[in-house]
C-alpha cells in the first residue's frame, strides 16, 4: 500500500473505532429511534446536489433499509441497553461471515469449510461473552446487537449491486430512503418532544455526535474505503475491518473505564480469531 492509502486506512480504523464510544455519547443525549432519524437526515443532505447513482430504487432501498436503517437502531438498542462500546464493536463484526451464510442460503454461493468453521468459532465466542455478563438487559443487549450484525450482513447482499458507481452518492441516497418511515416510529414510539429535540432542546455534545457519526464516520469513511477497495485486491483491504474492534476496545477503556477480562476477555479472542479465519478464508478462494 502506498503511504497514502496506509495512513488513509489508519484513519479509517481510528474513526470507526471511536464511533462505537461515541455513539455512547449520543444516547445520553437522544433516544435510539430519533438519533436514527436525524443521523440518517444529515447523511442525506448530500442529495441536495447529488445525481442518484445508476443503481435501481430497489438496491437502494436494501441499502437504505438494512445497512443504514436496521444496523443502526439494533445497535442503538443494543448500547442503550446496557451492552458497552468495545463488546459491541466486536459482536457487530460477525457481520462479515453472516455475509458469507446469506450469500449461501440467499444467493446460492457456495461458502467454504473454513468459512463455515469460522462462522462456529465466532458463535462460540459469542456464547463466552454471553456467560460473561450479568443481567437479562444485558443478554438482551446481546441479541440486539447480533440483530445489528444480521440487518448490516443482508444490507451487504444489496451493496454488492453498487459496483462502478460514486460510494459517496450511495451512502447519501441510501440514507435519506429510510428517514421517513423511522421518523415515523419515532413520532410513534418517543414522541413529538423527542424527535424535535435536537432543535428544541440542543445541545454542544449533540450536534457534536451527530456530526462526528456522519461527516467523519459515513461520508469520509465511506469514500476512503470505497477508493480503497477499488485501488487494492480485497486481500489487503478486508483485513482492515479487524482493527477496528481491537481500536474501540482500547477507545472504550479509556473513555469509559470498560472492562475487558476474565471470559470476557476469551469470548472476544475467539469471537475476532472466528471473524479472521471466515474473513481468510474467503480471501482465499477469491485468490
Amino acid at each position: 500500500m502506498k503511504p497514502v492509502h496506509a495512513l488513509a486506512a489508519a484513519l479509517i480504523v481510528a474513526m470507526w473505532g471511536l464511533n462505537f464510544t461515541v455513539i455512547r455519547f449520543g444516547l445520553d443525549e437522544f433516544s435510539p429511534f430519533t438519533f436514527a432519524v436525524w443521523r440518517s437526515v444529515l447523511a442525506a443532505l448530500p442529495v441536495l446536489f447529488l445525481p442518484r447513482p445508476a443503481i435501481s430504487w430497489a438496491m437502494l432501498a436494501g441499502i437504505g433499509t438494512f445497512m443504514f436503517g436496521g444496523q443502526f437502531v439494533f445497535l442503538f438498542f443494543a448500547m442503550q441497553a446496557g451492552l458497552p462500546p468495545g463488546l459491541t464493536s466486536v459482536l457487530v463484526q460477525l457481520q462479515g461471515p453472516l455475509t458469507v451464510v446469506l450469500a449461501a442460503l440467499v444467493l446460492r454461493e457456495h461458502a467454504t469449510f473454513g468459512q463455515w468453521l469460522g462462522l462456529a468459532i465466532a458463535t462460540v465466542g459469542v456464547v463466552l461473552i454471553g456467560r460473561s455478563v450479568e443481567g437479562s438487559a444485558t443478554i438482551l443487549a446481546i441479541l440486539l446487537a447480533l440483530m445489528s450484525a444480521l440487518s448490516w450482513a443482508t444490507g451487504n447482499l444489496f451493496f454488492r449491486a453498487a459496483r462502478g458507481v460514486s460510494m459517496f452518492a450511495v451512502t447519501a441516497w441510501a440514507s435519506l430512503l429510510p428517514t421517513p418511515p423511522l421518523a415515523v416510529v419515532a413520532l410513534v414510539m418517543e414522541g413529538p418532544a423527542a424527535l424535535l429535540a435536537p432543535i428544541l432542546e440542543p445541545t454542544l455534545k449533540g450536534w457534536l455526535v451527530l456530526f462526528y457519526t456522519v461527516a467523519p464516520v459515513m461520508w469520509l469513511g465511506y469514500l476512503i474505503w470505497g477508493t480503497l477497495l477499488r485501488t487494492y485486491p480485497a486481500a489487503k483491504v478486508g483485513p482492515i475491518s479487524l482493527l477496528v474492534p481491537c481500536v474501540a476496545l482500547a477507545f472504550a477503556a479509556w473513555l469509559v473505564g470498560e472492562p475487558v477480562s476474565g471470559l470476557r476477555f476469551v469470548g472476544i479472542a475467539v469471537v475476532l480469531g472466528g471473524v479472521a479465519l471466515g474473513l481468510f478464508a474467503s480471501v482465499r478462494r477469491m485468490r
